[in-house]
């Protein structure tokens, strides 16, 4: 054993001796050190973009100065170029919908690469969280725009319904600047109550903040150093004053003097309760709502500051975050933090390499809604004259509606619709697709549904949450001025209906406004059934109607709404507004002739005192 241990040691030995005359004398390179100094990241964000990539608007023909991702590119290179190494840009979802774009790359020809993935491939996205808007056109359009995107699509709380598994990926991490940032992407439950049943088959989608607590752990585990939940949700309420205000977006949330309920569905604006309850969570890049929130500062469940934004609608605005990071001898945090939005106007240049890259597809688009096809005798208004009165416009898409349910085989004794926008009309004469599309904005599909006298009477109450109290001696200098404030009401979310007699005492209380409610020349009861075509998203319950849900679905069309109102035109030349327009509503005080007879001549549903 002694032999056996000294060769050993001898063996040791010469193994060193060799080393030894093989290496020269020069001392082992020192480890270039870590750089911890403090740094800056940079989050940029777009959102519900809504396929406007051109500062134009494709429902009135018009130039738009403030809106558009080929402007917003100009800025997102600007602020890059000033930190490029520590830029991150994410966008949080309604990308692929929303214009006569995406409707003609979506429906039309679907064969090209999406415009959208185009654009945003030359921008060099990190990530897109999923709008609800992602889901109408169906799981094969998405998947395509899926594949097509240079950046991961997220969605950790949609599942498959099979087993519960991811049906999107979840979160990504990223370094920049040495430092790992993780995105958990999210999206409004509400896709499961205002989307189509078969554009959704086999997906469910769960609650944003229960997601968020399973995840954000998970990613912290994996090393994020900052936590970035992108959500296509919004805040729950809205400030009480003006929420056009950076300010009023900065009053303590917890105060409820300072803040009014928007009407959401159950889960579908969480983006504050996940701020204020899961842990680690650094930032909120947040949409959905379509408002400019330059910053919001919440406190999460262990005192810490938590900031969101949102950068609006369209194109108009890109939110830029600034968080200074630092190390703490094991990991970098965030130290300090603060956003704002830089606003698009005609001060800022389109980026000419994503116009040239999407122009054809803009040209295709502004030539296929510049077809005509139909005429009429004049004019159908829309906006708020379209709105304060029994209006041709609103009795012309409830027409359409009918049609449609009775050729689908299902009749319905009314129809609901609303006037989505304020600056359009059909015009006298010739009438294009283009003009047909902008009476009717939304991707909305058409619903026939059973309901009782219960659900129409207390959709028509909850109906009148548009307008404020009104004095009629003294009514407010502009018309959309009578709009309530507090909160605001979407314009989407005033229906006007047919089938019905029906009227409104505005200078009543809100929930005892509705004057008569009749069908047919009787009394309503509230155990009377009736078939209504309403849009899917109101028959889903959006908009805080919830007592739709409460009625049976018996059909849901595959053709959107507006496909219905371009065909209708077609089909019938040379319409008259005084022959579509039926006179079964009625609202007090006369809203029409003070602030719009002047300009546009009497109504014929306006009543003569």
């Amino acid at each position: 054993m002694r032999a056996l241990r000294t060769g050993t040691f001898f063996l040791v030995g010469a193994s060193s001796l060799l080393t030894a005359c093989d290496s020269n004398d020069d001392p082992p390179p020192t480890p270039t050190p870590v750089d911890t100094s403090p740094r800056t990241l940079t989050l940029l964000q777009t959102s519900d973009l809504h396929t406007n990539i051109f500062p134009w608007d494709y429902f009135t023909g018009k130039p738009d100065a403030k809106r558009g991702l080929a402007r917003v590119a100009t800025l997102v290179k600007q602020e890059r170029a000033k930190n490029p190494d520590c830029t991150l840009l994410v966008d949080t979802g309604d990308t692929i919908q929303g214009s006569p774009l995406g409707t003609y790359y979506a429906l039309v020809d679907n064969a090209p690469k999406h415009p959208m993935a185009t654009a945003m491939n030359e921008l060099g996205y990190a990530a897109m969280a999923l709008g609800n808007h992602e889901f109408n056109y169906g799981q094969d359009v998405l998947n395509k725009f899926k594949s097509e995107a240079n950046f991961p699509l997220l969605g950790a709380n949609v599942r498959k319904l099979a087993d519960g598994s991811e049906a999107f990926t979840p979160y990504v991490m990223t370094t920049v600047c040495g430092v790992k940032v993780g995105i958990l992407g999210l999206v409004t439950p509400g896709v499961a109550t205002w989307e189509r049943k078969d554009n959704i088959t086999g997906l469910r989608f769960d609650d944003p903040l229960e997601t968020a607590k399973a995840y954000v752990p998970e990613m912290k585990k994996a090393g994020a150093d900052v936590l970035v939940v992108a959500i296509h949700s919004g805040p729950d309420k809205q400030p009480v004053g003006s929420a056009t205000s950076p300010e009023s977006w900065l009053a303590d949330y917890a105060d409820p003097t300072k803040w009014t309920d928007r009407g959401n569905l159950p889960g579908e604006n969480e983006a504050v309760q996940i701020a204020q309850q899961v842990a680690d969570v650094d930032v909120l890049l947040t949409g959905h709502t379509h408002q400019p929130i330059p910053k919001m500062l919440l406190k999460n469940q262990d005192g810490r500051e938590v900031l969101l934004t949102q950068p609006n609608r369209w194109g108009s605005h890109l939110a830029h975050v600034q968080l200074n990071v630092t190390w703490n001898g094991e990991r970098w945090g965030v130290n300090t933090h603060d956003s704002q939005l830089h606003a698009v106007d005609d001060t800022v240049a389109e980026d000419a390499t994503v116009k040239q890259l999407t122009q054809s597809y803009h040209d295709t688009t502004v030539a296929y809604v510049n077809q005509k096809i139909g005429t009429t005798t004049a004019a159908f208004t829309g906006g708020f004259p379209g709105r304060y009165v029994d209006s041709p416009l609103a009795d012309l898409l409830n027409i359409v509606q009918e049609d449609a349910a009775e050729e689908a085989g299902f009749p319905v004794d009314l129809s609901a619709t609303a006037l989505f926008s304020n600056n359009v009309a059909l015009p006298k004469g010739e009438v294009s697709l283009r003009d047909a599309y902008s009476v009717y904005i939304y991707d909305n599909t058409l619903y026939v549904m059973e309901i009782n006298g219960s659900i129409l009477r207390r959709a028509l109450e909850m109906n009148t949450l548009y307008f404020k109290q009104l004095d009629a001696a003294n009514l407010p200098a502009k018309p959309e001025d009578a709009k309530a404030t507090t909160p605001v009401v979407a314009d989407y979310n005033w229906d006007l209906y047919s089938g019905i007699e029906y009227g409104y005492d505005l200078t009543k209380p809100a929930g005892s406004r509705l004057t008569h409610l009749r069908f047919k020349g009787q009394d309503v009861r509230d155990d009377q059934v009736f078939r209504i075509a309403v849009n899917n998203y109101r028959g889903g319950g959006g908009g805080g109607y919830s007592m739709f849900k409460e009625g049976r679905l018996l059909w849901s069309s595959a053709d959107g709404v507006r496909d219905y109102v371009a065909r209708y035109m077609q089909e019938h030349q040379n319409l008259s507004p005084d022959a579509v327009n039926t006179c079964n509503f009625t609202l007090a005080p006369d809203l029409y002739t003070p602030y719009f007879q002047a300009s546009l001549g009497p109504a014929k549903c306006v009543t003569v005192k």
